[in-house]
């Protein structure tokens, strides 16, 4: 969760981009497969051309490092968990790596082909394990050509230092280029998580909207439905709002609006949905209710509202009531006729006599 919604309204969560991450995880996923099909492509090459010349060692190191990475690709394919295939795959490579310095290859060229290595874990990884695994690298080089003699290939001083040097700056450039990429990329997911927040959000009350229910919830129960469906709708209806309004003024209007969207943050549960869908209307969305109890709440609400007094700046004493229809949605596709009940459930408390809760149970 982005740490600026830390102190912000539970509803505000729910809201995700997607988008954006999605981006991020294909460049990932591009890099990743790309150095795979190539890693394919040139170790069997190398096997079938080379392994006569090539150590047992070596030679049994690269078919292993190709069967492992055409699992994790398959394996990508069936899950789509990209940070373990991503993690497995660049930690075999990082093995073959060594096993390459350690027997020299063919002619002792082995070295060379260590160049590429930070530079595509870095792109797969990230900064955090791409820097694990490209010191890993580098370390063991170092102790495979100045530590003690255990068999390994013997590589000329120039050869070692030049090496050295040369993988050290490419993992230095790496490390800085993807560091950079990932701040500005968080960066622009902080701008684009504050912009969705701000569309979503009603700017009187701070609450909803009621295009967060319709452009995401909405698609978000759809997406989850064993965690909302069903659900229950409460369309609301402050009383004799437009007579408050002449009364008392429009300023004080919104602060009826506002104290209003705080009592349905308090006196319903965290998990439900609350927005402002225009003027004096609200909605709450109840996921996992049934109508029925969805009335009883309704109705404890509005028992709620009816006992709650509000002061002008005159110390005027003003009591408010609301009107409550309510109905219940099974699957999303229904959410229109849903809404549509609640709205006549409503409208029929208002003909009532207003402070009243209407649903199919009443």
């Amino acid at each position: 969760m982005n740490k600026n919604n830390i102190n912000k309204p539970n509803w505000l969560s729910l809201i995700n981009i997607e988008n954006v991450y999605s981006s991020d995880k294909q460049r990932k996923a591009f890099s990743l497969f790309t150095m795979i099909g190539i890693s394919i492509v040139v170790i069997t090459l190398l096997v079938f051309v080379n392994y006569q010349v090539y150590s047992l060692l070596l030679t049994v190191a690269l078919v292993i490092v190709n069967i492992t990475i055409i699992s994790c690709a398959v394996y990508f394919i069936k899950t789509g968990k990209l940070e373990i295939v991503a993690l497995i795959s660049m930690s075999i490579v990082c093995m073959m790596c060594v096993a390459l310095a350690y027997t020299g290859g063919k002619e002792n060229t082995a070295l060379y082909w260590l160049m590429f290595y930070p530079v595509v874990t870095f792109a797969s990884l990230g900064v955090r394990a791409g820097s694990w695994l490209g010191l890993t690298l580098l370390l063991c080089c170092v102790f495979i050509l100045y530590g003690p003699n255990f068999g390994q290939v013997y590589y000329g001083e120039v050869e070692k230092s030049r090496f050295l040097a040369g993988f050290t700056l490419v993992f230095v450039f790496s490390f800085i280029g993807e560091y950079f990429r990932y701040r500005s990329h968080m960066f622009i997911a902080d701008i684009a998580l504050e912009q969705t927040q701000d569309a979503y959000t009603d700017q009187l009350t701070g609450g909803a909207n009621r295009r967060f229910i319709t452009s995401h919830f909405l698609k978000l129960a759809e997406e989850n439905p064993r965690d909302y469906l069903p659900f229950s709708i409460l369309l609301l209806d402050l009383d004799n709002f437009k007579s408050i309004n002449d009364t008392y003024g429009h300023d004080f209007g919104d602060t009826v609006l506002i104290e209003f969207t705080k009592l349905l943050d308090s006196q319903f549960p965290t998990s439900s949905v609350k927005a402002r869908y225009g003027g004096e209307e609200f909605v709450v969305i109840l996921p996992k209710e049934v109508s029925q109890n969805a009335a009883k709440m309704a109705d404890d609400f509005r028992d709620c509202v009816s006992r709650h007094i509000i002061l002008t700046l005159d110390h005027q004493q003003v009591a408010l009531t609301c009107s409550i229809g309510v109905a219940q949605v099974d699957n999303v596709a229904s959410y229109t006729d849903g809404f549509k009940q609640a709205d006549q459930y409503l409208y029929s408390a208002k003909e009532q006599g207003r402070n009243k809760v209407v649903s199919v149970h009443s």
